[in-house]
């Protein structure tokens, strides 16, 4: 079993948005994603994998294809690999907890930032 305090990775800096890993394995991969209130995520997809965020604390937008839609603390969203999305609007600190399945085969995706 593997167990990680999720709380520990809800980590903020002042240059840029942070991601920290939280599982990394031949099958999924999970990580939280920080943004401070102005950071973005630019416009991107996930191969063909599936993409489960989780807000843990904040409020701002997700822009999926031609849709935003507002989230906050609780808010859950599902996407499907290429689907296009963003986050371009951070109106509180961020923090999301994102699980990707099956995990992409571009190892961009398993660096942490920052």
């Amino acid at each position: 079993m593997n167990f990680r305090n999720v709380e520990e990775s809800v980590i903020f800096e002042e240059s840029q948005f942070t991601k920290r890993i939280i599982f990394n394995d031949d099958e999924a991969l999970s990580f939280v994603l920080n943004f401070k209130h102005g950071q973005v995520l630019g416009n991107h997809n996930h191969e063909n994998s599936a993409v489960i965020m989780i807000v843990l604390q904040g409020k701002g937008q997700i822009q999926v294809n031609d849709e935003r839609q507002k989230i906050h603390k609780g808010s859950a969203v599902f996407l499907k690999g290429k689907e296009e999305f963003s986050i371009p609007v951070v109106d509180e600190d961020l923090s999301i907890f994102v699980t990707i399945t099956p995990k992409p085969h571009n190892t961009k995706y398993s660096e942490e930032i920052g």
